[in-house]
Parts: structure tokens; C-alpha cells; sequence
């Protein structure tokens, strides 16, 4: 049993380490979610929907690996279950992080069962686990599965919605996070054959003050500006419009007529299904529900009611585009139901979205 001392210090390496994978672009925002084993029977984890920067050692409950209950003022993670799943398989998993990090969740939406890969002259496979909704009890079924099932493995690929890696300190945990994006990435570019960067490139942004269109480059075209006017006069429910120009998305703009998630994290945010015009001058497809307007060969405005939530929509279509494009050069990709998208958008928009932008 860890002391007080010790005990405090796992919660203050939690955060350390979350602030490091949030610097190296492995969890963005509140996404993903972080756990120390505190002894058999308890973990500690990182709190549902606050932002990593905002959190303090205090914040983070308890979780019983017994029976899910947890002791503090904040609910853990919405994937505590996954952790738990872990806890309780792998007597090795004393740290644990779970990511959406890119090339690894491009993977996991290739339809693959796991990942061959090579490290310093060593073989490694990376399980891929079966998907099921993020949240529930199948999915850490799954995760279970798969961690009983590959006991010389500790990185998982979690099917269309990222990866849970673990080992016996926090540097293992996070050693393996890395390991496992820079196999998938190298997949990705050579096998799949998209050599594209993950990124966002801004080209004409926008945002709502005192209910007038203020753009953010003095050299806007006209033709833009028509744009971001259909927009917010389309969705009176976004204040900020996010122009971004990435290399994926601006080959899904010129090359793909309609986008369906391959992604939890695409089907959450950016929406069920998106429409994109195949010829210059067609009309713009802007919807109730989602966000993200492509323009034919002009990238794609991704839209929020704020600026952080903007270019959050920015990131996940970014990612988004980068599976479809590897999947479409693999020649096979797993989409998610339209069932399960219509859930999993409709519990963002109810519940974590606004979670995600109170103040705490």
C-alpha cells in the first residue's frame, strides 16, 4: 500500500505527464485520459472533460478496480473502464495512457487486427481491438481481450478511436505511446502510402463581434467572404470559422464527394456525415450538426462557437482526412455505423462538449 506521500507524488507525475503528452501532440484538449496504480485494488485518474492545463493534484479521483466506484469531487475519465480492464488483466500496467494519438488511430481504422512492426531489429505486434462505442463495457471487454491475448505486448490499437498504452512507470507508458505512433506512422506512409503531416494550415479565417463578421486577414477574398456570410447565416450557432488549407484536407476537397467517420472522435465533432462539392462554384453543404464546410479544392471552415472550439474541429478533420485518404490508398477501411455515429454526436453535443467548456 503507497503512502500519503506516495500517493500525492503519482498524482503530481499524472499531470507532469500529461502536460508532456499535450506538448508532443499524443492528447490534445480533455481528450484521452491518464491513470496510476495506487495498489490492487485502486487507481488514480485523470477527471472527465477538464482540460489538462487546468488541472490540479486534488482533482483527480479514485476508482475502486473492483466494482467502478470512486472517491473525490470529480468523476474520473469516461473510459475508467478501459483502465480498469487493464488493472485488472495485466499485472505489469502500473501507468497507463490512453491517447488518440494520429497515425495510431489511422491504423486502427484500416480494418487491421493488428500491426507488424519493427523496433531497434526487434519484431513487434500491435493488437487492434475490436470496436464497440467509446464509454461502454464492450469496449473494455474488448480492450481486455486483447490485452490478455497479446501478454508481450503492452500498446493496444483501439478500432477507430485511438490507443491505451502501459508499462511499469510512467516512462514506459509514455515510451510505448511513442513507439507505437512511430510504427504506425511509418505504416501509414509506406504502406498506405500517405506521406501527408498531420497539421493545420490557416487560410481565411473569421469570427462573429457584436454580431458582424470580423476577418482575420486584411487580404480576404471576396469569394471567401461569401462563404463565412452563407455560414453564419446558416448556423446561428457558430461565432468562429476556422479556414483550414492542410494538406489532407485539401486533397479530400479536390478528390472525395462525400466523408463518412472512420473516427469516433470525426462522428463527434465534425458530425454523421459530410457533403463535399466536386466542382468549382457548387454549392457549399452547410448543416445543422456539422462542422465542417469544404469548398471545392479550398480546404475545408470548420466551425465553432468559439475559437478553441473551431480549430479543435480543425484538428479532428485534419486526422479524419488522413484515415480516409489511407484508407482509400490501403483499399480498406472499417466505417462506423451510422447508427453508432448518430449516438456518439448526439451524447457529444449533450453532455461532453458542455463538460468541456464549463469552468471549473
Amino acid at each position: 500500500m503507497k503512502t500519503k506521500e506516495e500517493i500525492q507524488r503519482l498524482r503530481e507525475e499524472i499531470i507532469d505527464v500529461s502536460l508532456s503528452l499535450l506538448e508532443q501532440g499524443l492528447i490534445v484538449r480533455t481528450w484521452g485520459n491518464i491513470s496510476a496504480r495506487i495498489d490492487d485494488k485502486h487507481y488514480l485518474i485523470t477527471p472527465s472533460g477538464i482540460r489538462y492545463e487546468d488541472l490540479e493534484p486534488q482533482m483527480l479521483p479514485v476508482v475502486s478496480i473492483e466494482d467502478g466506484s470512486y472517491e473525490g469531487e470529480y468523476k474520473p475519465s469516461s473510459e475508467y473502464l478501459v483502465h480498469t480492464a487493464i488493472y485488472s488483466s495485466r499485472n505489469d500496467a502500473e501507468f497507463i495512457v490512453h491517447t488518440h494519438q494520429v497515425y495510431a488511430t489511422c491504423v486502427g481504422a484500416l480494418g487491421k487486427k493488428r500491426l507488424k512492426a519493427e523496433h531497434k531489429e526487434r519484431k513487434i505486434v500491435f493488437p487492434v481491438a475490436e470496436y464497440a462505442l467509446p464509454g461502454t463495457k464492450t469496449l473494455a471487454d474488448n480492450v481486455k481481450d486483447a490485452a490478455i491475448k497479446n501478454n508481450e505486448t503492452r500498446s493496444i490499437i483501439m478500432a477507430n478511436h485511438g490507443a491505451v498504452c502501459f508499462g511499469h512507470n510512467a516512462r514506459d507508458a509514455v515510451n510505448e505511446a511513442i513507439k507505437l505512433e512511430m510504427a504506425s506512422k511509418k505504416y501509414i506512409y509506406s504502406i498506405c502510402k500517405t506521406e501527408i503531416p498531420n497539421e493545420i494550415i490557416e487560410g481565411f479565417s473569421s469570427k462573429l463581434e457584436d454580431g458582424k463578421i470580423v476577418y482575420l486577414r486584411n487580404d480576404t477574398p471576396e469569394r471567401v467572404k461569401l462563404i463565412h456570410q452563407t455560414i453564419y447565416s446558416k448556423r446561428p450557432d457558430v461565432h468562429y470559422v476556422f479556414h483550414n488549407k492542410s494538406e489532407a484536407v485539401m486533397t479530400i476537397s479536390r478528390r472525395v464527394n462525400h466523408m463518412r467517420p472512420l473516427l469516433d472522435d470525426f462522428a463527434q465533432i465534425i458530425g454523421i456525415s459530410v457533403r463535399i462539392p466536386t466542382a468549382e462554384g457548387a454549392p457549399l453543404v452547410v448543416k445543422k450538426n456539422i462542422n465542417a464546410v469544404f469548398a471545392y479544392n479550398d480546404g475545408a471552415y470548420c466551425l465553432g462557437d468559439t475559437e478553441e472550439n473551431a480549430k479543435s474541429a480543425a484538428l479532428v478533420l485534419d486526422k479524419g482526412c488522413l484515415a480516409h485518404i489511407s484508407a482509400t490508398r490501403f483499399g480498406e477501411g472499417r466505417f462506423i455505423s451510422l447508427f453508432d455515429c448518430k449516438k456518439m454526436n448526439r451524447n457529444y453535443i449533450k453532455n461532453y462538449s458542455i463538460l468541456a467548456n464549463s469552468v471549473k
